[in-house]
């Protein structure tokens, strides 16, 4: 493991990895342990990279489809409410339980 500024560190496992960075850096700079922040960037080999980079992306892709998603149901519910069905109307029109329709309209 490289760490900027000093030499090179060997570990066992990848999750030794902070520990060992922040040992290392202590011992160089009496900085206590705990007011140590490090950032681990790991570099992977093609093709496996562009994998991880895909997986992320398409993870990412997901949460945004979901928050979408979620505020197409809430925009639904709340105008049925305005149209005036009531919260168990709402519950069989979207297939939700009566509380799910109460989180809908009381998300903003």
């Amino acid at each position: 493991m490289q760490i900027a500024g000093t030499d090179e560190i060997w570990i066992r496992r990848l999750t030794e990895a902070g520990a060992a960075a922040r040992s290392r850096i202590s011992e160089g700079t009496d900085i206590p342990l705990g007011e140590i922040d490090i950032q681990i960037d790991i570099h992977l080999d093609e093709p496996l990279q562009s994998r991880k980079k895909e997986a992320v992306q398409a993870v990412l892709d997901a949460r945004r489809a979901q928050e979408r998603a979620a505020r197409a149901y809430r925009d639904v519910a709340r105008s049925l409410q305005e149209s005036g069905a009531t919260g168990a109307e709402i519950a069989l029109i979207l297939d939700v339980s009566r509380q799910r329709v109460s989180q809908l309209l009381a998300e903003k």
